[in-house]
């Protein structure tokens, strides 16, 4: 993230500034409720990543042969999100011109979310160049929209 950052900051002038939302740390049970959600909100979001890949790059997935897992890991500060595959399968990707073998329950990285603390923010900023203007919060502090300022060079 800090090479991210430093990067944004190398092409900014002084008077120019970056708007950054932050999801941030709370109760672990809320963030695997949010990942692991009932509804199914976030593996049919991931599912529809192979429904893409098929579409777009002449996939083959059939999206009935995974399973959405999600986890949380508080000491990483992290949510992952990964699909399973249910059974041994090969997955052919024309625009690539190749295959992927699959193991049954083989998992298949799908996402990562960082949760945040205000002192990880603080850091970030400042190794990247930046010092927070201000910073625009929720009332139960889930979410931060946070203001950077550019620090001279």
């Amino acid at each position: 993230a800090v090479a991210f950052f430093s990067g944004l900051r190398s092409v900014m002038s002084p008077d120019d500034r970056l708007f950054i939302g932050f999801d941030m740390q709370k109760d672990p049970r809320v963030i695997v409720a949010a990942y692991d959600d009932p509804q199914g909100v976030t593996a049919a979001f991931n599912l529809n990543l192979l429904t893409r890949i098929n579409r777009e790059l002449g996939g083959n997935f059939d999206t009935s042969k995974f399973s959405h897992y999600a986890q949380y890991r508080p000491v990483e500060c992290a949510a992952r999100s990964f699909l399973i595959s249910r059974e041994k399968q090969t997955v052919n990707i024309n625009a690539l011109g190749r295959s992927f073998d699959f193991e049954q329950w083989e998992p298949l990285f799908m996402e990562i979310s960082q949760k945040y603390t205000r002192t990880m923010i603080e850091e970030l900023a400042a190794e990247s160049g930046f010092r927070i203007e201000h910073d625009f919060t929720d009332q139960e502090y889930f979410y931060t929209d946070s203001l950077w300022v550019p620090l001279p060079r």
